[in-house]
């Protein structure tokens, strides 16, 4: 009975979606459902809210996301961004090349419409070559989400390392195999592109553009993987030392925290974690656990299509490991984790890269004036030879 219920309500949850309905909206609404229809009173879901506002962990998120959303304006507003994306369009001898690292430099810092603002660099990049606007939206698409498998600066990997409760450094490393087999996987993307033209050798300053540019990223994960330093300091400090070496006017600080502050996404994720925080408190993922068990469901099997499905049918990757982690650590035990944690994790991004309303892919074909399904057969392939390899790697672990 408890596992129709929760089926009912995640029919539910895809129904409003699909909608259209505020995302957060509807993540709240569900946790809700699942609170009530589990037997949690009114005013334990009310004191639940207020958990889940004051959570340690959750703290942690909301505080992170604004932080990186200041890194990318303090970036923006300096023009460190913009010197950073002319710098490495001059230094690539080959365009290919440029295709592919703008769309990667830009996904390097997460920040909504990233994908928009790439297209026009990738587009400029392959004006001297033949490129079909499939596969310049295609280009752009799979490469502005290759850092998206392990960079704790995107909410969804933040998540997953919280919920799995394993410490950053290690889950980096389990994770980041994933953009390298991703970025040798979107060479497909390149065959059907001619030789490029000669690029000039650049002049030196260029250099000292892309290394101005990359120095705050880079630093943040030295301070987090090397340093072992809290990903909220390491943001902090990246942020004040940009401000201090550029010298931002004390008086642009405020409206540039103000504009961090992003109150959407921010309620978005409260809602993620809510939901979350209602499924556990209900007995929810415990119950279901203990069903998915008893019923001999392959646990591998659960870790892909309820991911999958989630983040295929909402086009984001929050609401994927909100739902399904906790699900996949009650499955999993200590013995497991790892090998479950990291299938889950792939096969949300996988969902996410083959939604069709997923956001960046709508701007990138209307960017580039193509068709959806042609852009959407050239990334079919590379996206499903990622999820098998995320397979043999979850049998290895």
């Amino acid at each position: 009975m408890e596992i129709v219920k929760d089926l009912l309500i995640l029919t539910l949850l895809i129904i409003l979606l699909r909608k259209g309905f505020h995302l957060g909206h509807v993540l709240f609404a569900t946790g809700l459902f699942f609170g009530l229809l589990h037997g949690l009173n009114p005013a334990q879901l009310l004191i639940l809210v207020y958990q889940s506002l004051i959570s340690p962990a959750n703290l942690i998120i909301y505080a992170a996301l604004i932080l990186i959303s200041m890194l990318e304006i303090v970036m923006r507003q300096t023009g460190s961004q913009g010197r950073l994306v002319s710098g490495m369009k001059t230094l690539a001898k080959d365009h290919r090349f440029a295709m592919a690292a703008l769309p990667a430099i830009i996904g390097l810092l997460p920040s909504p419409g990233g994908a928009r603002f790439s297209a026009p660099l990738v587009e400029e990049a392959a004006r001297e070559l033949t490129v079909s606007g499939e596969d310049n939206a295609a280009i752009n698409y799979w490469y502005r989400h290759i850092w998206e498998y392990f960079l704790p600066l995107y909410p969804s990997i933040l998540l997953g390392a919280q919920i799995m409760a394993i410490p950053m450094q290690a889950f980096v490393l389990l994770m980041a195999p994933f953009t390298i087999v991703t970025l040798v996987i979107g060479l497909l993307l390149f065959l059907p592109i001619g030789k490029p033209a000669h690029v000039a050798a650049p002049p030196p300053r260029i250099w000292r553009y892309v290394l101005e540019g990359l120095a705050p990223i880079f630093a943040i994960m030295i301070l987090v993987l090397v340093f072992n330093l809290n990903i909220l300091l390491a943001l902090l400090v990246a942020i004040i030392f940009m401000l201090i070496f550029y010298r931002v006017e004390i008086t642009r600080i405020p409206n540039m925290c103000w504009e961090a502050l992003t109150p959407k996404l921010l309620y978005m994720m409260f809602a993620a974690m809510y939901l979350r925080d209602a499924m556990v408190a209900s007995g929810a993922v415990d119950q279901l656990s203990v069903f998915i068990r008893s019923a001999g469901l392959n646990p591998m099997l659960i870790a892909i299509i309820l991911p999958f499905s989630i983040t295929f049918l909402t086009g984001m990757t929050v609401p994927g490991i909100s739902i399904t982690m906790p699900l996949m650590v009650a499955m999993g035990g200590e013995s497991n984790l790892l090998s479950l944690g990291s299938l889950t994790l792939v096969s949300n991004m996988v969902g996410s890269m083959l939604s069709p309303i997923h956001l960046c892919l709508i701007m990138s074909v209307e960017h580039f004036k193509c068709s959806m399904g042609g852009t959407y057969r050239k990334i079919i392939l590379p996206t499903l030879l990622l999820l098998g390899f995320g397979i043999i790697y979850s049998l290895i672990l």
